[in-house]
């Protein structure tokens, strides 16, 4: 969803190989066009493989070197914005216990 320069990407499944590809597309279509802030809604996401920590990470990074945070949305209603790969493994250790 796009409202001026901001964007919201929501998803409810898991993120693993069948999606993240998608993902990573769409996410750098999104900075390409200049989105900001960015926001990935994940409350609907039960689990994230290594993909999708490499596709989200490789976002963060992109968002820091940009001047903003990812801005997450995560189980428990926590809300985050992260600038770099550290960042985004905290968010995720803390919204995902059994992610590594």
């Amino acid at each position: 969803m796009r409202l001026d320069s901001a964007a919201m990407v929501w998803t409810d499944r898991e993120l693993d190989g069948k999606v993240t590809p998608e993902l990573y597309r769409l996410l750098q279509e999104l900075f390409e066009l200049g989105t900001q802030p960015l926001v990935l809604d994940l409350v609907g996401v039960s689990s994230i493989d290594d993909g999708g920590i490499a596709v989200l990470a490789a976002a963060a990074v992109r968002a820091g070197q940009l001047g903003f945070g990812l801005e997450l949305r995560l189980p428990g209603g926590n809300a985050v914005a992260v600038r770099d790969a550290s960042g985004l493994r905290n968010a995720l250790v803390r919204a995902y216990p059994s992610t590594t």
